[in-house]
């Protein structure tokens, strides 16, 4: 617990957005909130893209977002910074392209001439980009229609597009629920960082709080990775999410937390270049390196 939190701090709390319940369930069930000394009010989000633009319009203090709808939104502008990352998880497995239960599509090859859906920025328009740089297709040989994930989902089952570009823990429900079937994952080369994003009104008003909140979050995934099965059966509780689904995503996706540093920043360079390199990001904008606030550590 911190013992220098500013009294005008602790009483305004702490807003944080969450995808899918994923934090929320951690934090809750590895105990790392029982003597938080400050309110969290928590808002969840089906993807990173509305949780970024709630964090630009000032909504919520800090979130979880992947890379590439991180760098679209500094790219753009917005005045965020990412302050913890979050390493790949599941060798890349926890993103794919995934077809419907009677689709003829068997491979990534099989995607040429078809229309996938995906979130504009995501790390499943990530994974679409790297297949095309490993000679699956050519990104002119594919259709890429940007959707939400419940907009992709009802397509995917209404035969309007013929795969859905994703990641977990819409896999594995579309799996259990409508019979799709992976394709092509990222494994072995699309893995992506995650960052928890922060606004920098927060930054500057409320830093004590945040580095509490992320030190609190760095021991849940530390718990996490030993705890899979107590982690899952919270989450499956919070969300709704049926048991098995939950057992296997937080057994794919145990990770670390990390302060942001020069090996990470490097990392985000070469996935800002693939963007670039597709034409889905301009070339120019503000330098990476300011994207990112190290003033965090995740140590006592």
């Amino acid at each position: 617990m911190i013992c220098t939190l500013d009294r005008a701090q602790a009483q305004a709390g702490l807003r944080v957005a969450d995808q899918k319940g994923l934090q929320k369930a951690l934090l809750t069930a590895s105990h790392a909130l029982d003597d938080v000394p400050y309110p969290i009010e928590w808002s969840e989000f089906e993807a990173a893209s509305p949780l970024l633009q709630a964090l630009g319009a000032g909504a919520v203090d800090t979130g979880i977002a992947g890379d590439g709808p991180f760098l679209f939104a500094y790219g753009a502008g917005l005045k965020l910074h990412a302050t913890v990352a979050i390493p790949p998880r599941g060798g890349g497995h926890v993103v794919a392209v995934i077809a419907g239960r009677n689709s003829t599509i068997r491979s990534a090859a099989d995607l040429k001439g078809k229309r996938i859906a995906t979130v504009r920025g995501s790390i499943g328009h990530f994974l679409l980009l790297r297949l095309a740089e490993r000679g699956a297709f050519r990104l002119d040989q594919i259709t890429i229609v940007l959707l939400s994930p419940a907009q992709s989902k009802a397509a995917l089952e209404t035969g309007s597009i013929d795969a859905w570009a994703t990641w977990e823990p819409y896999i594995s429900l579309e799996e259990a629920q409508a019979g799709g079937r992976v394709v092509a994952d990222g494994g072995g080369f699309a893995g992506n960082y995650s960052f928890q994003i922060a606004t920098d009104a927060a930054i500057r008003t409320k830093h004590d709080m945040l580095a509490d909140f992320y030190r609190r979050l760095a021991r849940a995934y530390a718990w996490g990775n030993t705890h899979p099965n107590a982690y899952a059966a919270i989450w499956s509780q919070q969300t709704g999410l049926p048991l098995p689904v939950s057992i296997r995503i937080a057994d794919e996706m145990r990770t670390t937390a990390q302060p942001v540093g020069d090996a990470i920043v490097a990392t985000e360079k070469a996935t800002l270049e693939t963007y670039r390199k597709a034409g889905v990001l301009p070339s120019g904008g503000p330098p990476i390196d300011g994207a990112f606030d190290r003033s965090f550590s995740l140590s006592r």
